[in-house]
């Protein structure tokens, strides 16, 4: 086996910039359950000045900016799981993507937790958008929310999109964003918000509506 000196030149291997960045948090009352809540953010990174290839994005600043979403109401962090993906690939002109999914465990649902679980998240996608810039506004024509609301439930569930037929829209034209019902073939359903975040397109919330709905049913805790 042969061996290549190290010599201070350009590494064959990297991982290139970062061009996009997606983030899921989803909470769950503990690691056997079912997730009842998911948000998702997608954005682009800048281009350096000048382009190139060079690290632009502190992955550890994205991390920090998350913080807010592990304590959903509670003095204390929760216990939480992460994943961290890095894609890059030398062929053609691909663009080089950053992936972290956050799951936190809350412990037993109250009526509190999705006021404050939507608080943590919203303040943790405020602060990524500033760390990896903050996106340009634009208006989101209803097919490509619906079809984002698809996607959106798709990544969170884990089901076809394509198999999953709207039940109830509505556009909220005061903050840019959009709300709809979905459901999939298996009978679930699915209430998706497109642009949560300042009217944003990619920032979105979905919920499992028949687990929450039967929770609620149940009475007080």
């Amino acid at each position: 086996m042969t061996s290549r000196a190290v010599d201070g030149s350009r590494s064959l291997l990297t991982l290139g910039r970062v061009d996009s960045v997606r983030v899921q948090v989803g909470y769950r009352a503990s690691p056997d359950e079912r997730v009842d809540r998911h948000y998702l953010l997608d954005l682009s990174v800048p281009e350096p000045d000048g382009g190139g290839d060079e690290e632009v994005l502190d992955e550890r600043e994205v991390l920090a900016a998350l913080e807010p979403v592990l304590y959903a109401g509670a003095d204390a962090r929760r216990h939480y799981s992460l994943h961290q993906h890095r894609w890059h690939t030398s062929w053609g002109a691909s663009p080089g993507a950053l992936e972290i999914g956050l799951l936190v465990d809350t412990g037993p649902r109250t009526t509190a937790l999705p006021e404050a679980s939507y608080d943590g998240v919203t303040r943790a996608f405020l602060d990524v958008m500033e760390v990896v810039g903050r996106p340009e506004w634009t208006p989101t024509s209803r097919d490509s929310a619906v079809q984002r609301a698809r996607n959106a439930a798709a990544t969170a569930y884990a089901v076809d999109p394509e198999g999953l037929s709207l039940r109830a829209e509505e556009h909220h034209p005061a903050d840019s964003s959009w709300t709809f019902t979905l459901r999939s073939t298996a009978g679930d359903e699915y209430d998706v918000v497109i642009g949560f975040i300042e009217g944003y397109a990619g920032s979105v919330s979905v919920r499992d509506a028949h687990r929450i709905e039967a929770s609620d049913s149940i009475g007080p805790e």
